[in-house]
């Protein structure tokens, strides 16, 4: 069925407000853990892998989770909107500088940062397995996944400008830069608070979950035989551990490559503005080529963009382009993935007799949270290996050109191995429009 504007939109505002939040957390957290609480590379980058091993058990037992509750308002909308409170708290706790040293300094922001984690995963899953029980329709999903995509690019628009502002003008008014990231996180999750209640007012739960819906270990088995899915999985680590990287060391390259901090701040607003000049021509991309050849297309962007910024150099209009181009290359992949996990959910359900969307989305998620892991990781490397000392006034020579190359190299590696993924997927239009009439029919029967 085709679903109403003011239900895409509300869908798509959902995603804009989940992304103020993951917006601060994936582009400042390393920088503010850095360079405002004072640990270094090598301690951030074992924080957030161990929220990932975390994350590992986590994420699936909130899909499961979601995949088993029934409320008058349906499995998976009262997650997506309550869970935004203990977020909010947990977001502002994570970005305050509370003073303690050694140690318990480490034990702290590692703490709040899983627990942030924790309420974000217990939102943003459901709000993803969403598209499993809004609607049945392939290409409507590919709307809805270009919906989506608009409401993070909203999200990281907003973001890239109001969020320097935002720190900046706390900073200037006297309280500092610590109080300043405080309290542009509790600023942003109240907007994440309201946009996720327009969200839980304006969409419907359409689709029933079949009665017998299994134990909860069974909807862990939606992958088993699931080549579709496991291919998604994997494109989406390298594909975000590119993106995120970028996103992430903005802030070194404005200051460092650049030695301009408000032209970084742009390459991010340019990157959050491309979108808008080719979400509308994206479902119709899909329709006409299919959704694996928009993550091709999407790919094939981002590695031009890479080999832009590498020959840009410190050149701004050229630095401009290259940002602009990876923002095209983005929304097309970012989208593709997003409506081609509720495919590979109902593919799981065809063949293993499991219905599990939440699942499905939530092990996918956590290949997300993977490649930001992975991304930070590469940071802390790309850091070290160019020589970059934090605690100096002035870097040393070629350091500068060390950034340089690693920004460029960061683009383009993690998204060939993400190509490399798309191999095996074999998921048509054709074979997805009879997996949807299949399960239709169980369903009717059940």
């Amino acid at each position: 069925m085709k679903l109403s504007l003011k239900e895409r939109l509300g869908y798509g505002l959902g995603t804009a407000g989940e992304q103020f939040p993951n917006f601060l957390v994936q582009t400042f957290l390393f920088a503010y853990f850095n360079l405002v609480v004072g640990l270094n590379a090598a301690v951030i980058s074992m924080i957030m892998l161990i929220a990932r091993i975390w994350d590992s058990i986590n994420d699936p037992m909130m899909g499961v989770i979601a995949d088993h509750t029934r409320t008058r308002w349906g499995s998976y909308r009262p997650w997506a909107f309550f869970a935004t409170i203990p977020m909010g708290i947990f977001l502002v706790l994570t970005f305050t500088n509370v003073g303690l040293t050694g140690g318990a300094k480490i034990v702290y922001c590692a703490v709040m940062y899983i627990l942030f984690g924790m309420s974000n995963t217990a939102s943003l899953i459901p709000l993803g397995s969403m598209a499993n029980v809004l609607t049945h329709s392939n290409q409507e999903r590919a709307v809805l996944g270009s919906f989506r995509e608009f409401g993070s690019s909203i999200g990281n628009l907003v973001g890239s400008i109001a969020v320097p502002m935002i720190v900046t003008g706390f900073i200037n008014s006297g309280m500092g830069e610590a109080r300043g990231y405080q309290m542009t996180a509790l600023v942003l999750s109240i907007l994440c608070f309201v946009m996720l209640g327009i969200t839980f007012v304006t969409t419907k739960e359409r689709i029933e979950p079949p009665k017998d819906q299994g134990s909860f270990l069974s909807s862990l088995k939606v992958l088993k035989g699931n080549v579709p899915g496991i291919c998604i999985i994997l494109f989406f680590f390298f594909i975000t551990t590119a993106i995120i990287t970028r996103q992430m060391f903005n802030a070194y390259y404005g200051n460092y490559v650049l030695g301009n901090a408000e032209l970084g701040n742009s390459l991010l607003m340019v990157m959050s503005i491309a979108p808008f000049f080719i979400l509308y021509f994206i479902p119709k991309i899909s329709a006409r080529f299919g959704k694996k050849a928009q993550l091709i297309l999407g790919c094939a962007i981002i590695v031009a963009g890479g080999v832009l910024f590498f020959l840009a150099g410190a050149n701004g209009p050229m630095n401009l382009i290259s940002s602009f181009v990876v923002g095209l290359g983005q929304v097309l992949t970012f989208s593709g993935v997003w409506s081609m996990i509720p495919d590979t959910a109902d593919y799981g359900e065809y063949i293993n007799h499991v219905h599990a969307p939440g699942s499905m989305y939530a092990i996918a998620n956590f290949g997300l949270k993977i490649g930001m892991t992975m991304a930070s990781t590469l940071m802390g490397i790309g850091l070290m290996a160019a020589g970059f000392d934090e605690t100096a006034a002035v870097q040393a020579a070629g350091v500068a050109d060390g950034l340089r190359m690693f920004n460029a190299v960061s683009l383009i590696a993690p998204t060939v191995c993400a190509l490399l993924c798309l191999i095996p997927y074999k998921l048509t239009a054709e074979k997805s429009l009879e997996v949807s009439r299949t399960l239709a029919q169980r369903r009717g029967n059940a």
